[in-house]
């Protein structure tokens, strides 16, 4: 028997941290407070922007809307996979390419919804089944089976039976038009007027998505929902948030197409790209969310995912551990994820694996496992965010609030401050530090700027010497005015300096 089964779960709650490949994931499913707004009206559909860290859930959001659509006469269509041709650059993408790969895959939407109800293109005038005829020649007219199968798999909230359907009748190297010439009774293409249509095409992309929406609309399917994700995990954007806007520019800046009649364009995007983003967003016309979690959403995040896997037994996650602690291990989970359910996620599995080499037979979560699984955490996601280097010299500073004379003097122990200040310099660049105000110090005339190390699990690596429950103890405070958490040892701030919160910058005490 596996471990976790010795737990009482039926399966691994910490198997998968993407959402992708989460078969439940709507069975434990935590939405944020804007959802509502992501979703939107479908009767009156209206596009927007969604910006946060990477494994925040934005992937989650959108495979949410996948299944909602599905259920609410809405063709819901993936857009997620950006392919370069040999020397393309992200700088090359257009504005057409973008459009010419959302058109092909409504048409391929539309087309197979026809599959329950093959007549409708019989129903329709002979204009509009010239224009389908028209439209499959442009667009899929050279795709062969095992090219559409690649795109099947983009349109996530297409029933099975539809996936079927293709399959089925067309192979691996069949042609997709001759299937649906054979299958739908398109009209015959003549190939000179064909390709003249074709060339028209081109100019008229915007036109297009219209009369599609139009033919799809007497489908029953009452708006198309474009959802756009993964934009940063191409082989030419990566980590690079410039490159990563330069790719999806194009359409994030078109109003006229955000705002199309019958369309809601659903953006997913890495929240760093938003310096770049700045001077083209128009909030006014194209809604802005920011995706972040506190603390509490996480635990809630936690416990869904428990109570799914376990059947309604496990609701926390302080039910399978034993020891007592002044905290909610729950809360110290949540705490350490740094506002991630996919940290979270990745947290618990570290220590469900250190448990497993401890002992697979036990039926609790032990202590050391809990202390080894944080600490294997806290080293592969802080080298994974800021590299080697940066944890290295962090870990040498021994806390987690300094100034630029403390690291000269104490950490580097270099007469030249500008070593100390290039490297916190590359520090607040990467994320990992942030200046919080200054502090008067008895061996400078001028206060000195202050700087926290705002990671939770760089913090904890930095005292990684230290038990994790006396790690919490001496640390963790919650502001009574804004209510957020502030993990820092006081005691290491100058004397005649008061303790302030590290998010609204007024009293701790």
């Amino acid at each position: 028997m596996s471990f976790f089964e010795e737990i009482g779960f039926n399966n691994h709650p910490f198997a998968q941290t993407n959402a992708d490949e989460e078969p439940h994931l709507a069975e434990y499913f935590v939405p944020p407070p804007f959802f509502d707004g992501v979703v939107g009206d479908y009767e009156n559909p209206s596009s927007c922007m969604v910006l946060a860290p990477r494994g925040a859930g934005k992937s989650a959001q959108r495979r949410m809307i996948e299944e909602w659509a599905s259920d609410n006469h809405v063709l819901a269509i993936t857009y997620d996979r950006f392919e370069f041709g040999k020397g393309q650059s992200v700088g090359d993408i257009t504005l057409q390419y973008h459009m010419r790969n959302i058109i092909t895959r409504v048409l391929i939407g539309y087309l197979s919804f026809l599959r329950d109800s093959p007549t409708l293109i019989e129903n329709l005038s002979k204009q509009k089944r010239d224009t389908i005829s028209t439209f499959a020649y442009s667009y899929i007219g050279d795709l062969k089976g095992d090219e559409l199968r690649e795109i099947l798999k983009e349109l996530k909230s297409l029933p099975q039976r539809f996936k079927d359907f293709w399959k089925e009748n067309v192979g691996v190297l069949d042609s997709v038009l001759q299937m649906l010439m054979k299958n739908f009774g398109l009209s015959p293409i003549d190939l000179p007027n064909a390709k003249q249509e074709d060339k028209k095409l081109t100019e008229t992309y915007k036109h297009q998505l219209e009369v599609l929406y139009d033919i799809a609309s007497e489908a029953g399917i009452s708006s198309i929902y474009v959802l756009i994700d993964k934009v940063d995990e191409t082989e030419k954007t990566g980590g690079d948030p410039e490159a990563t806007y330069s790719l999806i520019r194009p359409l994030a800046r078109d109003l006229e197409l955000l705002s199309l009649r019958g369309y809601g364009f659903k953006f997913f995007l890495w929240d760093r790209i938003e310096p770049h983003f700045r001077e083209d967003a128009r909030p006014d016309r194209v809604s802005q969310y920011e995706l972040n979690w506190s603390r509490p959403n996480l635990e809630e995040v936690l416990s869904q995912r428990l109570q799914f896997f376990s059947n309604g037994e496990v609701e926390y996650f302080d039910q399978i551990v034993k020891t007592d602690t002044k905290y909610s291990i729950d809360s110290m989970f949540a705490l350490l994820a740094n506002g991630s359910p996919r940290n979270l996620v990745r947290l618990c599995e570290k220590i469900f694996s250190a448990q497993a080499e401890i002992d697979r037979n036990s039926a609790i979560v032990s202590w050391p496992a809990v202390e080894r699984g944080v600490i294997t955490y806290c080293k592969q996601i802080t080298r994974e965010l800021y590299g080697e280097d940066v944890v290295k010299d962090l870990q040498r500073a021994e806390r987690e609030l300094f100034t630029i004379n403390y690291l000269s003097n104490y950490v580097f122990k270099t007469a030249h401050k500008n070593t100390s200040r290039n490297r916190v310099t590359s520090w607040k660049k990467s994320g990992v530090l942030r200046q919080v105000g200054t502090v008067s110090v008895e061996t400078s005339k001028r206060p000195l700027n202050f700087y926290y190390v705002s990671d939770p699990a760089m913090i904890r690596l930095i005292n990684r010497s230290d038990p994790l429950i006396e790690f919490f103890d001496d640390r963790w405070i919650m502001c009574d005015h804004c209510m957020k958490d502030n993990l820092v040892d006081i005691s290491i701030i100058p004397d005649g300096n008061e303790p302030l919160c590290l998010h609204c910058n007024r009293s701790l005490f």
